[in-house]
């Protein structure tokens, strides 16, 4: 089956403003993307893919209103009767606004939840907590599932705080590193050597918390490390596996505030999904990002690992073609640890028991390709 993740910014408009938003405070306009250009899409998208992954964003999606979530449902409906393409649905949210008829739309709907949230330090960047965590109670309450999103803005954001914060709450997070883009471009720089050392000190303590709660980006790395097929988003290639619309229809690679120098066009423009990718914008992205892979195809033995990066991270650092400094640094650094402790692991036949719930899942299916091993160790 044939999948496209679509980041659909159904509009800039928010109620938060959050120090590091990329869209920064000249773009929270109420424009919000027309029924009539989303049904667009999705016809456009059936013409090349049979699994549609809907990843509602903005702007902050909710502020749209329930009853545009409803008619848009009415349209996936319409659509996937008429051409049998498969469409799922998820939402990025701050959660202020969640309430019980939202909860009830999710239910009914089947949409996964992930909330922008950034734990302890949440007021300092993004305020509007109580609210969250109001919100986190009604989802808990109505069986429904979700993961939070931190931003690690600067270099007073304590992982290790933020860590038992969010265990606290017994809520699977990820952390992310500020991009300096929109908003955040006057935000302090953040030590990459610095917050490198804090990552790996804090999987030291994390793999071992045995009913801790599940860290996204460890995860991915442990992928990595034992052979997995799950990558890190900025370590692959998602030409022609994403694509982003604005809230005026344009189309992009991805929701990332650089990429805006490559537009494909309007979706009104596009009848085919293959005209899209042969677009001028398309066609520059990937061949300045071509340019880029292939210095580090030659130059980098981690290459097989992060297939060059990300090209939103190369642009901030410094061009599209251009090897990121500071990522690379922080990606070489994390994963070479995270590969080591993995190691180490094999080596001592560790107790699945003695691990971090993610940790044993991860492990397992390592694991269980051996004939050595049991169904409590490593």
């Amino acid at each position: 089956m044939k999948k496209v993740e679509v980041i659909l910014k159904v509009t800039d408009a928010c109620n938060l403003r959050c120090k590091y938003c990329y869209n920064g405070e000249a773009h929270h306009t109420g424009e919000r993307l027309s029924l009539e250009r989303f049904e667009k899409l999705l016809n456009l998208l059936l013409t090349g893919y049979n699994l549609i992954h809907i990843i509602w964003h903005g702007g902050e999606p909710l502020s749209v209103g329930i009853d545009y979530f409803k008619q848009a449902m009415d349209v996936e409906r319409r659509v996937h009767i008429q051409s049998g393409v498969v469409i799922e649905n998820s939402i990025q949210t701050n959660g202020t606004l969640i309430n019980g008829e939202w909860i009830r739309f999710f239910k009914e709907n089947d949409f996964k939840v992930g909330i922008s949230f950034d734990g302890a330090d949440n007021e300092r960047y993004r305020q509007g907590t109580d609210k969250v965590l109001r919100a986190m109670k009604l989802l808990r309450g109505a069986g429904l599932g979700f993961g939070c999103n931190a931003v690690v803005a600067d270099n007073e954001y304590d992982l290790k705080a933020n860590y038992a914060f969010f265990k606290s709450l017994g809520v699977s997070f990820d952390f992310s590193r500020v991009l300096y883009e929109g908003g955040a471009k006057n935000m302090p720089s953040l030590d990459t050597v610095a917050y490198a050392k804090a990552l790996c000190e804090l999987f030291d303590e994390w793999i071992y918390d045995s009913d801790g709660v599940g860290i996204r980006t460890f995860g991915l790395y442990l992928n990595l490390a034992s052979g997995g097929k799950y990558r890190i988003c900025s370590c692959c290639s998602c030409h022609m596996k994403y694509i982003s619309v604005s809230p005026s229809g344009i189309l992009y690679n991805c929701g990332r505030d650089s990429l805006g120098a490559y537009p494909f066009g309007s979706v009104d423009d596009f009848e085919r999904v293959e005209d899209i990718f042969a677009s001028e914008g398309a066609i520059s992205l990937i061949s300045g990002s071509v340019k880029r892979r292939e210095r580090c195809r030659a130059s980098c033995e981690y290459f097989p690992l992060c297939a060059g990066g990300c090209a939103d991270i190369a642009i901030l650092e410094g061009g599209l073609d251009q090897i990121p400094t500071d990522y690379c640094y922080l990606f070489k650094t994390v994963y070479s640890h995270v590969a080591s402790v993995f190691n180490s692991l094999m080596e001592e036949r560790v107790p699945l028991s003695r691990l971090n719930p993610m940790v044993k899942s991860i492990l397992a299916r390592t694991v269980s390709k051996t004939s050595t091993t049991t169904k409590t160790d490593i």
